[in-house]
């Protein structure tokens, strides 16, 4: 945990994956996938569409319901049919590709309607922290305008804003600036340096090759639903040892690179 003013009041959380399995139809999309996420830890998930990063992050939460495997979470089982599932979910944040803003709240609402319904906390306790959090992000003059009346950036900043309103222990972010303006990804990735900075665990699905090298203390890539290589960011983003992370590199690094 960093001794930075702005680290987070959070107990950190790991994430523990054994055999997850996951199956639409005929089509399976996890295939046992083995993952562990240190308390603290900043992880990013890298891989071509299809390869089943998003579906593993769903599962994490139990957006998605796995067919296999277990899925540890602060504590909780996540895949024990018993789990108290509202309790387990306080302690994860999920940002997504969209934004998902109630477009009919204000920032400070969209913020305090989970925190005031679900933690039950009065209006006022929530609305202090979720102002902190508007701070945090550099939003705590908009807190009464409307999703609308905001840029992609921001709205993915008040997302950010409004999962952290619930003081998870976990954040999970699904590839958080691609539905992003080039202009904006920058704010957004900048918010996320700063929470891993300040200690919080973070499992990151992003296409963002420099923002993983730099942050990311660990990379995994994945490719058809299996982990293909993971190791230090610097490692397996300069120096891939298997030909599916290679190639899967050159073509994201080097997008005019064309096959002869």
């Amino acid at each position: 945990m960093s001794n930075d003013t702005n680290a987070l009041s959070v107990h950190a959380a790991g994430v523990e994956i054994s055999g997850l399995r996951k199956s639409y139809g005929d089509n399976e999309v996890l295939k046992g996938i083995d993952l562990n996420v240190k308390p603290g830890e900043v992880v990013c998930l890298i891989g071509p569409s299809g390869s089943g990063k998003s579906t593993l992050l769903r599962c994490v939460n139990l957006l998605e319901k796995p067919n296999g495997g277990t899925i540890l979470v602060g504590g909780f089982n996540a895949t024990d049919p018993e789990v108290n599932l509202d309790q387990m979910r306080q302690k994860v944040g999920m940002v997504f590709q969209q934004f998902n803003l109630f477009p009919h709240l204000t920032v400070l609402e969209n913020c305090t309607v989970a925190p005031i319904k679900v933690l039950k906390r009065k209006k006022v306790d929530a609305q202090k922290v979720a102002k902190g959090h508007l701070d945090r992000v550099g939003l705590d003059d908009f807190s009464e305008r409307y999703p609308d009346q905001l840029s992609g950036g921001q709205q993915q900043r008040v997302a950010i804003a409004r999962a952290l309103s619930m003081e998870p222990t976990l954040m999970l972010f699904d590839e958080p600036t691609s539905a992003l303006d080039p202009e904006t990804v920058g704010e957004v990735l900048a918010i996320m340096k700063s929470l891993a900075q300040a200690g919080m665990t973070m499992l990151v699905v992003t296409h963002e090759m420099a923002f993983a090298k730099e942050v990311a203390d660990r990379v995994i890539f994945m490719d058809g639903g299996v982990v293909v290589e993971e190791g230090k960011a610097a490692e397996v983003i300069g120096n891939p040892q298997q030909p599916r992370t290679q190639d899967f590199l050159r073509r994201v690094l080097d997008p005019t690179h064309v096959d002869i």
